[in-house]
C-alpha cells in the first residue's frame, strides 16, 4: 500500500469552499503527474452531481472515482486531508479524508481498494489519519498495513 500512495500525492489543507474544490485539490497530484486527464477529474465531479454523494463511504471518508476510460493512463491514489470536513450534501454526507482513485480498467485498481478498505475499516487508523498533521505521518499509517 505504501507504494501506491506516495508522499507527493498527499495534500493537506485547513478547509475548502465546497465538495467540488475538494475533488479538484485531491486530484491535482495525479493530474500533474499524468495519471489522468482533466476529463477524468470532470467525470468524477459530474458523477457526484448526477448520482449524489455516493463517494462518501463513511463519516469523514470519501473515495472519488469515475468509470475507467481513455482519460486514465495509470492506476493511482491520492489524498486530500482537511482539518475541517466538507459537506457533500445537506443530509450528513461529510468528509475530511478525500481519496481520489484512478482506474485504467475494471480490475487493476481492486487490490488498492482492498488494501484501502482494510485500513479504513480500522477506526484507530482512520482516527490517526484524521489527526495526522503531515504527509509523512499519513505514509507511516499506510506502511503499518504492509
Amino acid at each position: 500500500m505504501a507504494e501506491i500512495i506516495r508522499e507527493e500525492h498527499i495534500v493537506l489543507k485547513n478547509h475548502v469552499t465546497d465538495w467540488e474544490e475538494s475533488i479538484q485539490l485531491a486530484s491535482e497530484p495525479l493530474l500533474r503527474d499524468g495519471y489522468f486527464s482533466q476529463n477524468y477529474m470532470d467525470a468524477m465531479i459530474n458523477s457526484v452531481k448526477e448520482m449524489g454523494p455516493y463517494i462518501v463511504i463513511a463519516p469523514e471518508i470519501a473515495i472519488a472515482h469515475a468509470r475507467p476510460d481513455e482519460n486514465v493512463q495509470q492506476v493511482g491514489l491520492s489524498l486530500l486531508k482537511l482539518e475541517n470536513h466538507i459537506n457533500f450534501s445537506e443530509d450528513g454526507h461529510y468528509a475530511s479524508l478525500i481519496f481520489v482513485l484512478s482506474a485504467i480498467d475494471n480490475e487493476a485498481h481492486l487490490e488498492i481498494l482492498r488494501n484501502l478498505a482494510t485500513i479504513l475499516s480500522d477506526k484507530e487508523k482512520v482516527n490517526a489519519l484524521i489527526d495526522a498533521t503531515n504527509a509523512k505521518q499519513i505514509i507511516n499509517i499506510f506502511k503499518e498495513n504492509d
